[in-house]
């Protein structure tokens, strides 16, 4: 499912970002290139985890962006960033992140397999690493899929 929806221009690795705010919105560019969301779906991801907290850190060192639909998704999308360097979003549990999923579901039900799927890949502490440190697309959705054929 994932590999499905995650072509290779959705996928971004080894970002140099300086901050978590600098991490969504580089991890959110493929899906606003591709004409997914707009530009305040952006706005709300970063609104959301400071009003919020950092609840996007869903697993160790796995953040999931995302916001409501109507905050801008114009169609469903997921991107994926892996970080040059961990990122602190301020969850104590699960920082430092290395990958984050970026989610745009145009409605509250579309994604509920793609959810699956991710959670069936991030299950594990090892497929983190895994993936974390792979600096080839092709390579990165290889794996990706092993993974959830695995699961």
């Amino acid at each position: 499912m994932l590999t499905d929806i995650v072509s290779p221009d959705k996928i971004l690795l080894h970002q140099s970002v300086s901050d978590w705010q600098q991490a969504i919105t580089v991890a959110a560019k493929p899906l606003l290139d591709s004409k997914y969301i707009y530009p305040e779906y952006i706005t709300a991801m970063i609104d959301a985890v400071k009003n919020y907290g950092p609840y996007i850190v869903i697993a160790k060192g796995v953040a999931l962006a995302h916001a409501r639909s109507e905050d801008g998704v114009k169609s469903m999308g997921l991107s994926i960033m892996t970080t040059k360097d961990p990122i602190n979003f301020g969850n104590p549990e699960n920082d430092p992140v290395k990958i984050i999923f970026c989610l745009a579901a145009p409605d509250p039900t579309t994604h509920l397999d793609v959810m699956r799927s991710l959670v069936n890949v991030i299950n594990e502490n090892w497929k983190i690493e895994q993936l974390s440190k792979i600096d080839n697309i092709e390579q990165f959705i290889s794996i990706l899929n092993k993974f959830e054929q695995n699961a």
